[in-house]
Order: structure tokens, then sequence, then C-alpha cells
């Protein structure tokens, strides 16, 4: 099958996606499941770093592009982009690469609105993120 959902994923691995919002945002449940795995006991930790991580990266990303330092741009969408596709925040992850590309290529033009958009994604992906930690984690583990 060549239809994806958001764009991202085939329609086969549909039932891993969660919608986060109307932005085509979601999040793959595939990839959390797989990382809950591999971290075994850790990935409460692991998984507060990353939130934490989905609202600071994007708001380091606005300040460099507000300052207009293309190198800083380029550092902090690179490190969003690495947490974002680890975790299944797959839109999220896009828009930090094409940011990324645009500042690696010399100039934000038509970024403005790349930066407004992963705002937004970061604060859709947190809640999304807090209400899966919630349902799995009836104890508040996750929520640390």
């Amino acid at each position: 099958m060549n239809e994806t959902v958001a764009g991202h994923l085939p329609l086969d691995n549909q039932e891993s996606l969660v919608r986060v919002s109307e932005r085509n945002t979601c999040l793959d449940l595939q990839k959390l499941a797989e990382m809950k795995q591999e971290c075994g006991p850790g990935f409460s930790k692991v998984l507060q770093h990353f939130k934490s991580g989905i609202l600071v990266r994007p708001a380091k990303i606005q300040q460099a592009f507000q300052a207009k330092d293309l190198a800083q741009v380029a550092v902090e969408s690179h490190a969003l982009k690495s947490v974002c596709r680890q975790i299944g925040l797959l839109y999220m992850g896009d828009l930090a690469d094409n940011l990324e590309s645009l500042a690696r290529s010399g100039q934000l033009r038509g970024a403005e609105s790349l930066v407004e958009e992963l705002m937004q994604a970061g604060q859709s992906a947190y809640c999304a993120l807090t209400e899966y930690c919630t349902s799995n984690d009836p104890s508040g583990l996750f929520l640390g």
C-alpha cells in the first residue's frame, strides 16, 4: 500500500498512530513500545527527558531564529529532530528537519511559519505524551 497516514506511515501501521492535533501531528505508539522494551525500568526517566526536550528545544529554535543565528537554529533543530524521531513524533521531526535544512543552506526565508508550527506541535506533542503516560501508567510513574 502506498497510502499514508499523516503523510508518513503506510496504512497498515495506522493502528499504532495517535492523532495529536488537526495539524497532522502524530505519535507512533509502536516507537514508544520499542523504546520501553529497550529501556526497561529506565523508560520513565528517558521519556521525561524527551518530554521536556519537546518543549525546550522549540523555544531555543525560536530564540535562535529571532536572533538570526543560523548555526544555532541548525544545531537545535538537529537535536529536536533526533528526539522526535526516537519517540515517534513524526510530524515534529519533519518540521525540525526542514528547519535544519534551511539553516544549513544559509537562509531562513519562509522559516517563520515553520517555527510557529513547531512551537504549536511541541505543545500538542507534550500533551499527547502526558496522556500516553497517564493511560499506560495509572500509578503515575511516567509523570515523575
